[in-house]
C-alpha cells in the first residue's frame, strides 16, 4: 500500500504552500525589490545625466561657432534664457538659430506651453517644483532646461553702467581660472535625494548638483559651486576689462 507522499509524487500532485512559507517568499521578494529599485533608479539617472552632458556639449559647440564667426571672440550679449525675449532684447535661443542644426523651442500661442526639442531639454527636468504652474517641467514653462550664466553678469554690468559690457564680461570669463560654466542646468534635478525631499516639502538646504559646459574647451561636466567671492571677483574683472564704470 502506497503512502500519501508516494502517491503525490507518482501522480504529480503538490501540496499547497503553508502560510508561513508564503510569508517567507513575500518577505524575500520585498527585500529583493528594496535592493533592486534604488540601483535601477541610479542607472536611469546616470543615463539621463549622460544625455544632458551631450546636450550641453552640443549647445557649447554652437556657441563657439557664433563667437568665431559673428561674435568676434565675444560671448553673446543677450537676456537670461529663462526670462524670455522681446523684439529689442533677444535671448540666446534667438542668436543660436543660425548655428545649430537642431529645431528650436517654440510656442503654438503666446499662452501655450513650450514645445522643446533636444538639445534644449534635459531628460531629468521632469518636475519644476513650481506649484503655480502645476509642477510642470521647467522646459515646458520657460522653453529650456538650461541657463546662460554670462547673461546675469551682463545684466549686473548694465546696472553698474560699465562702459563696454559685452567685452568686459567676455574677457572676464576668458581669464577666469578655473573655467566658468557658460551654459548650466537651471535647477538641481540630477540629485535624486533632493528631488524626493523637494516633492515632500522637506528640503531645508539647496543641494548643488548641476551639469554645465565650460568656457574655453567647451567641455561638459558637473559644475562646482561658485560662491560669493567668485562672483565678486568676476564682477571686478568685468569692470576692469569693460573700461571701468560709466559717468
Amino acid at each position: 500500500m502506497r503512502t500519501l507522499t508516494e502517491s503525490n509524487v507518482m501522480y504529480g500532485t503538490r501540496r499547497a504552500f503553508t502560510l508561513i512559507e508564503l510569508l517567507v517568499v513575500l518577505a524575500i521578494i520585498t527585500i529583493l525589490v528594496s535592493i533592486t529599485l534604488p540601483a535601477v533608479g541610479k542607472a536611469r539617472e546616470s543615463a539621463r545625466r549622460t544625455k544632458c552632458m551631450v546636450n550641453l556639449k552640443s549647445i557649447g559647440t554652437s556657441l563657439q561657432m557664433y563667437m568665431d564667426q559673428e561674435g568676434k571672440g565675444m560671448l553673446p550679449k543677450v537676456r537670461p534664457l529663462n526670462e524670455g525675449s522681446n523684439e529689442n532684447d533677444p535671448s540666446l535661443l534667438d542668436v543660436m538659430r543660425k548655428y545649430t542644426d537642431a529645431a528650436m523651442p517654440f510656442r503654438e500661442t503666446p499662452d501655450s506651453d513650450w514645445t522643446v526639442p533636444e538639445p534644449w531639454r534635459c531628460p531629468s527636468d521632469m518636475d519644476s517644483g513650481d506649484a503655480a504652474n502645476n509642477n510642470k517641467p521647467l522646459w515646458q514653462i520657460t522653453g529650456t532646461s538650461y541657463e546662460y550664466t554670462p547673461a546675469f553678469v551682463m545684466v549686473a554690468a548694465e546696472v553698474l553702467t560699465i562702459r563696454n559690457v559685452q567685452h568686459g564680461v567676455s574677457k572676464a570669463f576668458e581669464n577666469f581660472n578655473p573655467a566658468l560654466p557658460v551654459i548650466i542646468d537651471a535647477d538641481d534635478w540630477h540629485n535624486l535625494r533632493f528631488q524626493t525631499d523637494r516633492r515632500g516639502d522637506l528640503a531645508a538646504d539647496v543641494i548643488w548638483d548641476r551639469n554645465a559646459v565650460f568656457y574655453g574647451d567647451w567641455r561638459a561636466a558637473k559644475s562646482p559651486y561658485f560662491g560669493e567671492q567668485d562672483i565678486a571677483r568676476l564682477v571686478m574683472d568685468t569692470i576692469r576689462f569693460g573700461g571701468g564704470l560709466g559717468g
